[in-house]
């Protein structure tokens, strides 16, 4: 069935519990993990913009964040007996993802829904809604 799964994560409790599912069905199916965590290139400007902090360092402190996400993913994997690797990049997080995926020779996404809500649904929508638009393999939206 599945034999390579891209598990997406930015570090919060929606996406560590996507990740629990994830991890579970590897498991079940003996199929490798790609931990990925995607630094959202828009929150990086912005964060350039208001704080007047110098990009490299911005991206740096994020990267970092982003490191310390898949890394608990993969402590996750090893207590489950999962292979895991992991993967950080900088991006716009549905492309990102997809593009991953593809590269990784995926065969499953699981990504976990954040309930986005009233203005900021309609204005960009979710992650999980433009993975599941453009992925053209399967996705698992875990809520």
């Amino acid at each position: 069935m599945y034999k390579r799964i891209l598990i997406a994560t930015d570090g919060s409790e929606k996406s560590k519990a996507a990740a629990k599912e994830g991890m579970e069905l590897a498991k079940a199916l003996g199929a490798q993990v790609i931990a990925l965590n995607v630094v959202n290139e828009v929150v990086i400007a912005s964060a350039v913009r208001q704080l007047g902090s110098d990009r490299k360092d911005v991206e740096a402190r994020l990267k970092a964040a982003g490191e310390k996400a898949v890394e608990e993913l993969k402590s996750m994997g090893a207590s489950a007996g999962v292979n895991i690797d992991t993967v950080v990049r900088i991006g716009a997080p549905a492309t990102a993802i997809i593009d991953t995926a593809g590269a990784e020779k995926a065969d499953l996404i699981v990504v976990g829904s954040h309930g986005e809500s009233g203005a900021t649904k309609l204005l960009i929508g979710s992650v999980a809604q433009k993975v599941l638009y453009w992925a053209t393999i399967p996705v698992l939206v875990v809520r």
